[in-house]
């Protein structure tokens, strides 16, 4: 008698080990959901609570990829204002002041041609940024083709110089021009060109055709 009785008391003893697992597990399950609902909100608002407003308060964003229109601009509190302000093809880019001398730069390669791609950049900051350093851009086209290219800045005669020894000054405006060497089918084509903006942390993307 008293075998069965230890015997019941084990497994009691068993059941009750089960329900506090069982208890520990669910309410672990319903604290990660709790998490990964804060989690996901966060992502979708993180460019308002990082600072960042576009335009007319558009925060559209993708995995936090933020999407921006031809001369909608997007600001970065005590960072930046970045607009860009349109794009074209050619097989010789030139500067806006064409008189005397100036710099240019011509696709070399047969059936090539840039497409160059103009925004402004005005430096909110404390201290003077390299050109060369505020953003990196890259071109997709027809969603899958991928190109990279390079920057160059205006200089105070509308010139061209180099934007790797060039710095903006705090609270004025770089005028660049990003250039992409591509091939006569991306001119001709009809898919579509998008641009991606890295700028720090914050990555932005526009349609250009």
């Amino acid at each position: 008698m008293e075998e069965k009785k230890d015997k019941k008391n084990v497994i009691i003893a068993i059941c009750a080990v089960v329900i506090i697992v069982l208890v520990i597990v669910i309410i672990s399950l319903l604290g990660n959901k709790e998490k990964s609902d804060v989690e996901t909100s966060f992502s979708t608002e993180e460019a308002l609570t990082n600072g960042i407003s576009v335009g007319l308060k558009n925060t559209n964003t993708d995995n936090n990829v933020i999407k921006l229109n031809l001369n909608e601009t997007a600001t970065k509190d005590n960072k930046y204002e970045l607009t860009v302000i349109g794009n074209n093809f050619g097989k010789t880019i030139l500067p806006p002041n064409t008189s005397g001398y100036y710099r240019y730069y011509e696709a070399k390669e047969d059936g090539h041609q840039y497409l160059e791609v103009k925004y402004n950049y005005k430096n909110l900051g404390e201290s003077g940024v390299t050109a060369d350093d505020i953003a990196t851009m890259t071109i997709k086209y027809d969603n899958k083709y991928e190109y990279t290219g390079f920057s160059v800045i205006e200089d105070s005669d509308s010139d061209f110089t180099y934007a790797n020894i060039t710095d903006i000054a705090p609270l004025t405006t770089g005028k660049l021009h990003y250039l992409f060497d591509v091939p006569d089918e991306v001119v001709n084509g009809s898919g579509s060109i998008i641009a991606t903006i890295k700028c720090g942390s914050d990555t932005y993307e526009i349609t250009l055709r």
